[in-house]
């Protein structure tokens, strides 16, 4: 039990470290500004991502700097709010007597902060989390990181190459230098639904809207029930989102303060480039759309350019650090657009791009959907500058259309080069910012317009029939599972259950102590973020043949060619646990193979099979150093016959 208040304390104060460090870039940015603490968490969120970039490719990532890092942010927050209290205790007493003047607000307050209290819980410890995904790739990068000071080099993992930079997995790092593989969404979506909450609160309480509609937004938003399918990024990069939206559409940037708005425009933008892949396109269109709206309605335009072309050069630096580390490892900075690095795919063997390999069925839904997005751009220019009309608005950064065109536009760009392979979870960020936008516009124009009340009444009724269509897709999809699984998580883990068992993380102490030290181990584990990566250099085929080294690991042409590429890049061990074929079971998965199934998925399935088939063949051959029942660890120069 205490270890788990343990880790929900943990989680609260990173929040608080988030805050101050977005107090800390608020105070040098903005100094004659305060914004809110959502937006400054978010700020903060932004900058511990490049943060993270600077100490991966310099090699400086440890359980210490990581505790200095967050409690030197933490210990800043809680001096401002010490500098801020007597504007805090205003504020509190102002909540206190509208709680007494207006008992609806003060129940509507009390379930908000108890459904916050329970997504915040449930998040604290977890127990369903991704085999393939998250052991093979998203527990072992803050793993490494932690342990040798950087992600460093994975050239067979393709995660590592396509998933991300490595802004989520240093996120990550925040959490497992101190608690264990639990905690794995203790970050995201747990302290992030909390800054997504404050941040919502914040836009409300600026554009003035009444404590009604503001409590409403803020239970709406605790109703969701946030994708949690494996631990890749998906509330902090909307809160991301949210937080370069709010900034672009609020008055902050004022035109005098160039070299301001630009750094904070390309930290948030860097921020989400760095966290996953397929975030980059939405993001670059909706920084470039903004910026193009920018120089056509500004007086100044070459101020306008100067600020765009300064927001790109530091958007590109920012990045650089996490885009070094990756071509040290993958041989790319930037996997597609800069070049696919050693994506099996350039090889010309069997490995596949989704999109070279789709279904034609899905290639006709695809280009239904980018005629409906077409439509939708248009719509949504003709309702700004037809209907609303220039006169009534003047030009600036138009954030709003910005974010509808990009997501729209980003969308498509995902579910072409994916295949449209699980689109709606790689594009649910910018989909959810879409709806959050769209919502806050209507409630807007109902707030502040003067129309008919039975006019106010269909529109507000319109919202919520939309919020409530978006909460229930949101259950839905995660086959309403969320309240029994937080029912579920808070008991194990009030009652101190591991993810993993003491046994378990022995037997990978023996699998590496069989091998000698500073040795190559290539793996293919059921486990491998339990592996101590200081003692050797571990590489791990995540999903086989999609990255390798040159020129390209063989693929259906023997487990001897294999053996032989293998010992070529002087990689002379390889562990594999046969017994649980790696957590993909031929039994299980076989099914990804039936005709008119996802093509790209039965891509990956066939060579995944194909290599662990290789694997199992070459440990009959070759000389097991280590065998448990479950795992074996085979030296590849020595055969059986030559013992």
């Amino acid at each position: 039990m205490i270890s788990y208040f343990l880790s929900f304390a943990w989680g609260i104060w990173i929040l608080i470290s988030f805050i101050g460090w977005g107090t800390a870039i608020n105070r040098l940015i903005f100094p004659e500004q305060r914004v809110d603490w959502g937006e400054r968490a978010a700020w903060g969120i932004a900058w511990s991502v490049i943060f993270g970039g600077l100490l991966n490719v310099t090699w400086t990532i440890s359980p210490a700097a990581i505790l200095i890092y967050v409690c030197s942010g933490a210990l800043y927050g809680i001096i401002d709010a010490w500098r801020n209290k007597t504007s805090l205790a205003n504020k509190l007493n102002q909540l206190i007597k509208a709680f007494q003047s207006n008992k609806f607000l003060a129940i509507g307050t009390f379930i908000a902060l108890l459904l916050a209290f329970w997504q915040y819980a449930g998040c604290v410890y977890s127990y369903t989390f991704s085999a393939i995904d998250d052991y093979q790739a998203y527990f072992v990068f803050p793993h490494k990181m932690l342990q040798i000071g950087s992600l460093g080099a994975d050239p067979f993992s393709e995660r590592r190459l396509v998933s991300s930079l490595g802004g989520q997995s240093f996120l990550l790092t925040l959490t497992f230098s101190v608690l264990g593989e639990r905690s794995g969404y203790l970050i995201d979506p747990g302290c992030a639904l909390l800054v997504t909450l404050g941040l919502i609160i914040g836009y409300c309480q600026r554009k003035k809207f009444s404590t009604t509609a503001t409590l409403a937004m803020a239970i709406g938003l605790l109703s969701l029930n946030p994708i949690r399918l494996n631990t890749s990024g998906v509330l902090i990069p909307l809160c991301l989102f949210f937080a370069l939206f709010n900034l672009l559409e609020g008055d902050r940037l004022k035109a005098t303060n160039i070299p301001n708005n630009a750094a904070i425009v390309g930290l948030l933008a860097a921020a989400i480039c760095a966290l996953k892949s397929t975030w980059i396109p939405t993001c670059i269109l909706f920084f470039t759309f903004s910026y193009i709206f920018y120089v056509i309605g500004s007086k100044t335009k070459h101020k306008a350019i100067y600020e765009f072309l300064l927001a790109v050069i530091l958007l590109s630096l920012f990045v650089l650090p996490w885009s070094i580390s990756l071509y040290q490892s993958s041989g790319t900075l930037l996997y597609p657009i800069l070049g696919k690095g050693f994506h099996g795919s350039v090889y010309g063997g069997s490995v596949k791009l989704p999109n070279s390999v789709m279904d034609p069925e899905v290639a006709i839904k695809l280009k239904v959907y980018v005629i409906l997005g077409i439509i939708c751009i248009l719509a949504v220019l003709g309702i700004r500058f037809w209907i609303i009309g220039t006169s009534k608005k003047q030009i600036s950064r138009e954030a709003a259309v910005s974010i509808f065109i990009s997501g729209v536009i980003g969308t498509a760009i995902i579910a072409f080069t994916t295949g449209s392979a699980d689109n709606y979870r790689y594009s649910y960020p910018q989909l959810l910012v879409m709806f959050a936008v769209f919502i806050l516009i209507i409630v807007e124009n109902i707030e502040h317009n003067k129309l008919s009340i039975k006019l106010k009444k269909i529109a507000s009724l319109g919202a919520v029939v939309l919020s409530v269509l978006v909460a229930l897709k949101s259950h839905q999809y995660n086959e309403f599972r969320s309240y029994k699984e937080t029912i579920n998580n808070i008991a194990l883990g009030v009652n101190n259950v591991p993810l993993v068992t003491l046994e378990e993380r022995k037997r990978y102490a023996r699998i590496l102590d069989s091998v000698p030290q500073k040795s190559r181990v290539l793996t293919r584990l059921d486990n491998p973020f339990l592996m101590n990566f200081k003692k050797h250099t571990i590489w791990i085929a995540d999903f086989p043949g999609g990255a390798s080294l040159p020129p390209g690991m063989p693929s259906f042409k023997g487990e001897e060619a294999l053996a032989d590429y293998l010992v070529s890049h002087l990689i002379r061990y390889v562990a594999y646990s046969y017994a649980n074929e790696a957590n993909f079971p031929r039994k299980f998965f076989e099914p990804m193979l039936i005709p008119n199934k996802n093509k790209w998925l039965e891509n990956q399935a066939l060579n995944t099979f194909e290599f662990q088939d290789s694997l199992q063949k070459l440990g009959e051959s070759r000389k097991r150093i280590y065998d448990d029942g479950e795992n074996f660890v085979i030296d590849l120069s020595s055969k059986k016959s030559k013992q």
